[in-house]
């Protein structure tokens, strides 16, 4: 396993200062936030996917993968835009979300839906460009759960399409220990995002159905039994990138003197 940050969890910094952090805690690759005016800018995709790339040569550092947002509607014109700024990268991995579910439309027809746009349109580009886009579990959406997940992919080629295992997203919504959860993920398990949460005496922002919210934090405080679930990935001889995604407001430094501390420790001891 490789250890990564996803720079959402250092959004006030600059991309050469989120190299020299992870260059700093010896991280194995960084994960690059996409949207508009992030580390990656949607609005000048090209040019600063290629500013990126030049600051990390001579790094050490691996890209882990891009990731945007989409709304699955998305073009193969504007998906090639995309997959050329992760070629520019040299990453294989494009993060996907899934449909968001509030109850007014069928989970059958948005998955449906979604398989569909995976099958005509992301395939045909995704193997043009040879990346892999790979799918969050994430709570409030449609692949909330292991299963959801696999259902969404399962039959399409795993050198193209893939899963994203999320355990603190998990324990919002959806939460499965982490050896059935990477079982039924299979051979599309890709990329591991790492978070912790821990449920809070706080009603406001929880998910339908539950009393209290779930509150991010450090990894050695939250819910999630971190040294097991990497035990359970190491089981699977899962050798991709855990990737921290820090989303608390601790000062950006102090989740790598944490967090990144931590799994460089977890990984050693396990």
């Amino acid at each position: 396993m490789k250890i990564s940050v996803y720079s959402l969890s250092a959004s006030n910094k600059k991309v050469w200062e989120v190299i020299e952090l992870a260059k700093k805690y010896n991280c194995d690759g960084i994960e690059w936030w996409c949207r508009e005016n992030a580390h990656i800018d949607l609005t000048n995709l090209k040019k600063s996917a290629g500013e990126a790339a030049k600051l990390m040569e001579g790094s050490g550092l691996i890209c882990a993968g891009l990731a945007p947002y989409f709304k699955f509607n998305e073009t193969k014109d504007y998906l090639a835009k995309i997959f050329e700024a992760a070629n520019i990268l040299k990453t294989r991995n494009v993060r996907c979300h899934s449909h968001y579910f509030d109850g007014s439309i069928p989970f059958e027809q948005l998955m449906k839906e979604q398989r569909k746009w995976l099958e005509e349109i992301v395939l045909p580009e995704a193997e043009r460009f040879d990346v892999r886009l790979n799918i969050e579990q994430h709570h409030t959406n449609i692949c909330c759960t292991p299963n959801a997940c696999r259902q969404l992919v399962d039959g399409l080629p795993e050198k193209h399409i893939g899963i994203i295992f999320d355990p603190g997203n998990s324990a919002v919504e959806g939460f499965t220990r982490p050896e059935y959860s990477i079982s039924v993920f299979g051979k599309y398990l890709a990329h591991v995002h790492v978070k912790n949460c821990r449920q809070v005496n706080i009603s406001e922002g929880a998910v339908s159905g539950r009393r209290y919210k779930m509150e991010f934090g450090s990894l050695a405080e939250g819910d999630l039994d971190w040294f097991a679930i990497i035990k359970a990935l190491k089981n699977a001889n899962f050798d991709g990138f855990i990737s921290l995604e820090a989303l608390d407001k601790r000062p950006t430094e102090q989740k790598f003197e944490q967090d990144i501390v931590f799994l460089q420790d977890a990984l050693k001891q396990i």
